[in-house]
């Protein structure tokens, strides 16, 4: 009995693949050594292998495998499987067929890949557009000044123009000496004005931009004449009223000497000055001044009145 149905069974399995094997339609391999699987799995065995061009007879598809009858078993027919993309279906005139693979949608990573590739492609054409736009800023500019009249003004540099014409940077220590014509005058003598030479030291410490601080000296001499004065040392402020502006103001108190032929005297002195910085380097400048320096002791009062030229070095 049992032979009996064995029997019976592989008489079915005949006629089944003979079957599908009339309704089979033909194709053809695409590549060399195209192999035929027992199961529709890369790793399966290998039950045949087709040369490129040869001929197949494809039962139907099994996702991106297609079923086929494996060549030289037409007298006991046995049916293996092949990649989609390694064969080609033949029309009904004869002619090939590719036969595309089954499309497979997309995973959670590809999605997210292709939305990051988008973004960083918004991000390039954003920055491509930008980058247009300052170009197409700077040609404008150019064919502004292109178009220009020949006769206008073009401002210079800060480094071509007139050292005078900007104020000078005052920081740090600074330091000045100048001299120039003196007067010097009585109060309480019947002595007469005499003119003389008259020069002066200070330096000190820049506190702001505007004010300064230091101490100073100023001197009269006249020769062969047997009076003069001069403050010795004396506490000084300089004062700009504007930033931008070389002119100042300075002023201090200290104290100062009188000479005579037989005597010389200690006492108070004052000083009141006017000047203008003229910059000639990056911190020099050249310093006009009119100053008048006072000083009083138990006997005179003299006045000295300076009108000269220094150096300031800030």
């Amino acid at each position: 009995m049992k032979r009996i149905l064995t029997r019976a069974c592989a008489a079915l399995c005949i006629v089944i693949a003979a079957g599908n094997n009339a309704l089979a339609q033909s194709a053809r391999a695409r590549i060399p050594e195209t192999p035929i699987r027992a199961e529709a799995n890369p790793t399966s065995a290998t039950l045949a292998t087709l040369g490129e061009g040869d001929p197949v007879d494809v039962i139907d598809a099994h996702g991106a495998w297609y079923r086929v009858l494996v060549p030289g078993t037409e007298s006991k027919p046995r049916v293996g499987y092949v990649m989609a993309p390694l064969i080609e279906l033949a029309n009904g005139n004869g002619s090939a067929q590719r036969v595309t693979q089954p499309s497979i949608p997309p995973t959670a990573a590809q999605l997210q890949q292709a939305a990051a590739q988008q973004q960083q492609r918004a991000k390039e054409q954003a920055r491509e557009e930008a980058l247009k736009a300052e170009v197409d800023r700077l040609n404008a500019r150019v064919a502004a000044l292109q178009a220009a009249p020949a006769t206008q003004v073009v401002e210079p540099p800060d480094t071509m123009r007139l050292a005078g014409s900007h104020p000078q940077s005052r920081e740090g220590m600074w330091f000045n000496a100048g001299g120039g014509l003196g007067t010097l005058s009585c109060v309480d003598c019947t002595a007469p004005s005499v003119n003389g030479f008259s020069g002066g030291v200070s330096f000190g410490w820049t506190l702001t931009d505007r004010l300064l601080l230091g101490i100073g000296t100023t001197g009269f001499y006249r020769s062969g004449f047997d009076l003069s004065a001069g403050s010795m040392a004396d506490a000084r402020l300089r004062f700009y009223p504007k930033r931008e502006s070389g002119f100042f103001v300075t002023g201090g108190l200290g104290f100062g000497s009188v000479t005579s032929s037989d005597n010389a005297e200690l006492g108070a002195s004052a000083v009141f000055g006017l000047g203008w910085d003229l910059r000639v380097a990056n911190n020099v400048s050249l310093t006009p001044f009119w100053s008048s320096v006072g000083v009083a002791t138990s006997t005179f009062s003299l006045g000295v009145g300076q009108l000269g030229l220094g150096v300031t070095i800030h």
